[in-house]
């Protein structure tokens, strides 16, 4: 019989059971008590099937969830109904980076969006965030609205301003300072990605007072077959 005992103390994390495999190669570990007692004992299956259920449960919670955010437009009887969603950018943040466009994805996901649509609201959301974080000192507001159709993406600042609307959409062209470049930023094609994602974008700036950039993305309804595409196959050939 073995006599050196590989334990595990029953309050322990399943982390520090999984380090223990790992270490003696062992197929079980016994579980004891904090006096040394015997209360169990633990295999890898054990723990194999803990966090395939763990794993389970969060993937149902998030599917819960999901559904319940697809159906906000449906739920809700108004003439014209809508998400809007505002966030804080700070200027020269770049360590939140990409934080706003990420919540603005995810809450797209939630609502049921087809990943195409998805990728470009993030890419257009993402561009105009990280333009309020390296031009505005103070930073601005980053504003989705959300319609069934639509998304409405519009970023505020009360920065310096654009002196040249037209120059500035010239693919290339930046005044971002040299080190912003060097952190891999400001290299002058924000705008031209939102143009090429965009259905629509719309750019006004006055030099003192700030700039509003609107975008906008439309959205078409997932059909049947794309929301159940074993629905609509025929019979497998005998």
């Amino acid at each position: 019989m073995t006599t050196r005992m590989i334990t595990v103390r029953e309050n322990e994390s399943v982390v520090e059971a999984v380090k223990k495999f790992a270490q003696y190669k062992v197929g079980r570990l016994l579980v004891v008590n904090e006096q040394g007692q015997l209360t169990g004992i633990l295999t890898g299956g054990d723990i194999t099937r803990g966090l395939l259920e763990a794993i389970s449960l969060d993937y149902h919670a998030e599917e819960i969830s999901r559904y319940r955010a697809k159906h906000i437009f449906e739920d809700i009887t108004s003439d014209q109904t809508s998400l809007i969603l505002r966030y804080k950018v700070n200027g020269k943040d770049f360590k939140k980076g990409g934080n706003a466009s990420s919540k603005i994805k995810r809450a797209l996901g939630r609502l049921g969006g087809i990943p195409e649509e998805i990728r470009r609201v993030a890419i257009c959301a993402y561009e105009a965030e990280m333009n309020l974080i390296i031009h505005a000192d103070d930073g601005g507001e980053l504003i989705a609205e959300m319609r069934p159709d639509v998304i409405r993406i519009r970023a505020i600042d009360h920065g310096p301003g654009i002196p040249d609307v037209d120059q500035a959409m010239s693919p290339g062209f930046s005044t971002a300072p040299n080190w912003i470049r060097e952190l891999g930023f400001g290299a002058g094609m924000g705008l031209m990605n939102i143009k090429r994602c965009a259905d629509s974008m719309k750019l006004e700036s006055k030099v003192g007072v700030g700039t509003e950039l609107e975008i906008v993305v439309y959205l078409r309804q997932e059909s049947e077959e794309e929301q159940n595409p074993e629905k609509g196959k025929g019979p497998e050939p005998s």
